[in-house]
C-alpha cells in the first residue's frame, strides 16, 4: 500500500551503487579540460568541476524507493515461491455456510479405528425425571476400554451409566498367598470381591469381578482377552450363559433354577439382604389377596421396597415377587444370569473352596522327604489339572439354547429349593 525506501533493503541499496559505478566506468563520453602549461587563471590551480543535476520531489523519491512489484520481483531472484488461496467472504452467513460444507467433506474422510478395537456401548440413566428443565444429556455412552485398566472402565461405566460412584472395602485375611481382598460397592449393594498380594491387586480383581456382573459380555470380549492366562481367576461362568438371554422378572426363571440346582428366587434375594444389610436390620412381610378369575395377588415388602404380582398361588407368587424386588435393588442389572454370578453357588463357596485347597497343600509339603521329590504335591497336581480338562471338555458349547416360550416341568421338591451353605 506504500512505496518501499531504498535504503531499507540494504543488499539492494549496495547492489544499485555497484551498478552506478559501472556505469560511470563505461561513460563514452568525457568533457576536455583546457590546458594551462601547469599554470592557473589568476594564479589558481583550476580544478576539475562535478556535473550538477537537477531533480524534482517526485523524480528523487521514485529514485529512492520501490514499488511493490520491484521488491517481488527482487525477492523472487533469491527465494523459492509458493501460490497460496485466500477466500475472502461478502458476509458472515457465506462464511459459516464455506466452513460448514468443508466440515462435512472432512467427516467423509474420517479416519477410522485400528483393527481389533472393541468398543463397549451403554445406555445413559436419566437421573434428572421426566419432566426436569435440566439439559438434555446422551441416551447413550460410547467408550473405548483399550489400554484402560479395569477401575478405570468400571469408574467410566458407573459414572456415566449409573450416576454413582463406586467405593471399595478392602480387608486383611489370614493368608499368607493374599493376605488383602477388596469388595465394590455400588449405591450400598456389595458386587465383585477380589483378593490379591497388595491392595491395588484385590482393587483390581475385584473391579474386574464387578465387571463381568454388570456387563456379561465383559468375560468374553474384554476381561478374556487382557487376563487369559491369569492362574488367579476364578471358576469360569460359562454354564450360567444361558441365564444371560433371560430377564431378571422372567416368571420361568424359578423353573430354570430349580433344574439346574441354582437357588430359587427368594433364596437369592435371603442372600442378597444378608450380605449387604443383615437379616436382623430388613424385615420382609408378605401379604396375598384374591383377585378375579381363580388369581391371588401376592404382595412383598422389603424395608422401603414393595412389589406386587399376580399369580396362581402362594409359593409362585413368593418367587415372583422375589424377583420383582432384585430388580428394584438392582436396577442397572438386566439378566438373570449376572445375579447368579453375583449371589449363586460359586459366590458363595468361592472363597471357601479356595482356602480348603491351600490347606490340602500345606498337609501335602509334610509328606515331603529329603533329597527327593514331592510326589503327594505331584499327584495332587495331575489330579487337578485332570479335573481342569474335565471341566473345559464338559462345557464346550454345542449349540445355541433358546428359552422356550412354553414349557411343562414337573414341580421341584423342597429339597431342591434349599441352599444352605454353612
Amino acid at each position: 500500500k506504500h512505496e518501499i525506501p531504498l535504503s531499507a533493503v540494504p543488499c539492494l541499496n549496495y547492489r544499485k551503487a555497484l551498478d552506478k559505478e559501472a556505469e560511470a566506468k563505461n561513460a563514452s563520453i568525457v568533457e576536455p579540460v583546457p590546458e594551462t602549461n601547469g599554470t592557473a587563471m589568476n594564479g589558481h590551480e583550476l580544478l576539475p568541476l562535478p556535473n550538477a543535476k537537477i531533480e524534482t520531489v517526485k523524480e528523487n523519491l521514485k529514485a529512492q524507493s520501490l514499488t511493490s512489484a520491484e521488491v517481488t520481483e527482487y525477492c523472487q531472484r533469491l527465494f523459492n515461491f509458493k501460490t497460496i488461496k485466500v477466500r475472502r467472504f461478502k458476509s458472515w452467513s457465506a462464511r459459516r455456510k464455506f466452513t460448514k460444507n468443508k466440515k462435512q467433506i472432512k467427516n467423509l474422510q474420517r479416519p477410522t479405528l485400528p483393527d481389533g478395537t472393541k468398543l463397549i456401548t451403554f445406555p445413559v440413566l436419566n437421573t434428572e425425571g421426566e419432566n426436569s428443565s435440566a439439559v438434555r444429556t446422551k441416551k447413550e455412552w460410547i467408550m473405548n476400554p483399550n489400554g484402560k485398566s479395569f477401575v478405570c472402565i468400571l469408574h467410566e461405566y458407573v459414572q456415566h451409566a449409573l450416576k454413582k460412584q463406586p467405593s471399595y472395602e478392602f480387608k486383611e485375611l489370614e493368608n499368607a498367598a493374599t493376605p488383602y481382598s477388596a469388595t465394590v460397592a455400588i449405591n450400598g449393594l456389595k458386587y465383585g470381591t477380589g483378593y490379591g498380594t497388595s491392595k491395588k491387586q484385590a482393587k483390581s480383581e475385584a473391579a474386574r469381578e464387578t465387571l463381568e456382573i454388570l456387563i456379561p459380555q465383559m468375560k468374553d470380549k474384554i476381561t478374556g482377552d487382557k487376563e487369559a492366562s491369569s492362574s488367579n481367576s476364578r471358576s469360569s461362568y460359562h454354564d450360567l450363559s444361558v441365564f444371560d438371554e433371560i430377564k431378571i422378572e422372567d416368571p420361568r426363571v424359578a423353573e430354570f433354577c430349580a433344574k439346574t440346582t441354582e437357588p430359587s428366587p427368594h433364596a437369592i434375594l435371603l442372600t442378597c439382604l444378608q450380605r449387604n444389610f443383615g437379616l436382623g436390620d430388613v424385615h420382609i412381610q408378605y401379604e396375598i389377596n384374591n383377585v378375579n378369575h381363580k388369581k391371588n395377588e401376592f404382595k412383598m415388602i422389603v424395608g422401603k421396597h414393595t412389589a406386587s404380582v399376580v399369580c396362581k398361588n402362594k409359593r409362585d407368587g413368593k418367587q415372583r415377587a422375589s424377583q420383582a424386588i432384585l430388580q428394584i435393588l438392582h436396577p442397572h442389572i438386566k439378566t438373570w444370569g449376572s445375579l447368579l454370578r453375583l449371589y449363586g453357588n460359586r459366590s458363595i463357596k468361592s472363597f471357601k473352596e479356595k482356602k480348603q485347597e491351600e490347606q490340602e497343600i500345606t498337609v501335602l509339603q509334610s509328606k515331603a522327604a529329603i533329597n527327593q521329590p514331592n510326589y503327594a504335591i505331584l499327584d495332587k497336581l495331575k489330579l487337578e489339572m485332570t479335573k481342569l480338562m474335565e471341566r473345559d471338555e464338559a462345557v464346550k458349547p454345542i449349540g445355541t439354547f433358546v428359552p422356550p416360550t412354553d414349557i411343562s416341568l414337573p414341580t421341584a421338591t423342597g429339597s431342591n429349593l434349599k441352599n444352605v451353605d454353612l
